[in-house]
C-alpha cells in the first residue's frame, strides 16, 4: 500500500501544473489482468485515490483484462500517448536495457 501512495503522489506533482484547468485531466490506465487480481485492485485504489486527492481534477479511466491492449501492444501504446499509464510485468523492462527488474 506503502508504494501505491507513494505513485499516487508523484502523479499528483507531475500533474500539478495541468491541475488548475477547468477541464480534467483524463488518465488511461491500461492493465491485462483482472479486477479482482491483486494488480487490478491496485489499480482501482490508485484510480480512487488520484481522484479523490484531486479533488476530481483527475479522472483515471481503468482498462482491465486487456480491454485496449493486449500484453504485447501495451508499451508501444504508452510509447505513442494512447494510454497515460500501465502495470506492466516487470518482466518486459528487461529487453527495454533494464536487467535489474
Amino acid at each position: 500500500m506503502r508504494s501505491v501512495r507513494v505513485l499516487v503522489g508523484l502523479c499528483c506533482l507531475a500533474l500539478a501544473p495541468w491541475a488548475m484547468a477547468d477541464q480534467p485531466i483524463i488518465i488511461k490506465f491500461s492493465h491485462v489482468v483482472a479486477r479482482d487480481t491483486p494488480k487490478g485492485k491496485a489499480a482501482d485504489y490508485f484510480k480512487k485515490l488520484a481522484e479523490e486527492r484531486t479533488k476530481g481534477r483527475v479522472k483515471v479511466e481503468v482498462y482491465p483484462n486487456s480491454q485496449l491492449y493486449k500484453d504485447k501492444e501495451e508499451l508501444d501504446a504508452l510509447l505513442l500517448g494512447s494510454v497515460q499509464m500501465l502495470a506492466p510485468s516487470v518482466s518486459k523492462f528487461g529487453p527495454m536495457g533494464a536487467r535489474e527488474f
